[in-house]
């Protein structure tokens, strides 16, 4: 398992129940308008060490990783991505949870690295049911058409009552409108064959998301990235858009520094960034950029979350 052990997250003021709290403007303007915190990779926190590398690795990656048990271990210290559990996460005010789903033959068992975080989404939502959840299944492993039934008849049966379907509004739907008919979660489902079988999940396709991921170690390249494909000007407002303020590490930057991991390597470099970034932005109440998702990892790093919730300020 990963480490227990998390930074400070500010505390100043109690994120649990941002979206309840926004002005009454904010609540009624479409949830593409809104700029939400989520995270990156969200259940690694789960990850046990003792298990084969993710699938969602490069190959050489898990190619490294089976060479020893002490490999593997610093392999797997570059691919946690999130220290806080899920429910943990949406306390401290993360509302888009980004997720990888693998089936394992050996046990017989559908994960999400755990299948607790469906239980820690249905808990916060029970417990804060003004506060929207949006689950992006994204990347799938080794599932075969009966393993994605299972696990749309997983996910029907524990969200079923709170499931907002795209309907005709889609991204443009707004919180009262999701309160109104007390409606909590969002499932996008990128597999067309569960999402025709069931109206209620959402689409991956562009009509309702778009995310591009940047794939560098590199901070200089990653806000170039940031800057081009957040500028106002090519912002479109017709989907969610998802900001990916995440540094992806190369075969060599592990191999380099296999003494660290991905949250000290890189993910404080990023977050400082992105962060300082942002907060200028606030500042400066500049509206050359735009943003609806932004995604980071290690969110409890350099208050990421508070930063990205300030942002609706203006």
């Amino acid at each position: 398992m990963a480490e227990n052990k998390v930074d400070a997250v500010d505390d100043s003021d109690d994120y649990s129940r941002w979206m309840e709290n926004l002005p009454n403007e904010k609540q009624l303007i479409p949830l593409t308008d809104l700029v939400i915190p989520g995270s990156h990779d969200s259940g690694t926190f789960f990850l046990d060490k003792n298990m084969e590398i993710g699938p969602d690795e490069p190959p050489k990656i898990r190619a490294f990783g089976r060479l020893s048990k002490r490999v593997k271990s610093i392999v797997h210290n570059w691919s946690v991505t999130q220290s806080m559990t899920i429910y943990h996460q949406l306390t401290s005010g993360i509302r888009y949870l980004d997720l990888r789903v693998a089936y394992r033959a050996e046990d017989n068992e559908i994960h999400i690295y755990c299948t607790r975080v469906l239980d820690d989404v249905n808990r916060f939502v029970a417990k804060y049911p003004k506060e929207i959840v949006i689950l992006d299944f994204n990347h799938f492993y080794d599932m075969d058409t009966a393993t994605h039934e299972t696990l749309a008849d997983m996910l029907i049966a524990k969200f079923g009552k709170i499931l907002r379907a795209p309907g005709e509004d889609g991204p443009k739907v707004t919180l009262q409108e999701m309160w109104g008919k007390a409606e909590t979660i969002i499932i996008i489902y990128h597999n067309t064959d569960v999402v025709s079988a069931h109206p209620s999940f959402w689409s991956g396709s562009k009509q309702f998301i778009s995310s591009r991921w940047p794939n560098t170690a590199d901070g200089n390249t990653l806000m170039h990235f940031l800057k081009e494909h957040s500028a106002a000007s090519r912002f479109s407002d017709d989907a969610f858009h998802v900001t990916q303020a995440i540094l992806t590490p190369k075969t060599t930057t592990i191999i380099k520094n296999f003494r660290s991991t991905l949250k000290d390597g890189l993910a404080r470099k990023c977050n400082s960034l992105v962060t300082k970034w942002l907060k200028t932005l606030i500042t400066t109440k500049s509206h050359k950029y735009k943003f609806n998702i932004i995604i980071a990892d290690f969110v409890e790093i350099v208050e990421f979350i508070p930063t990205v919730i300030r942002l609706n300020s203006f």
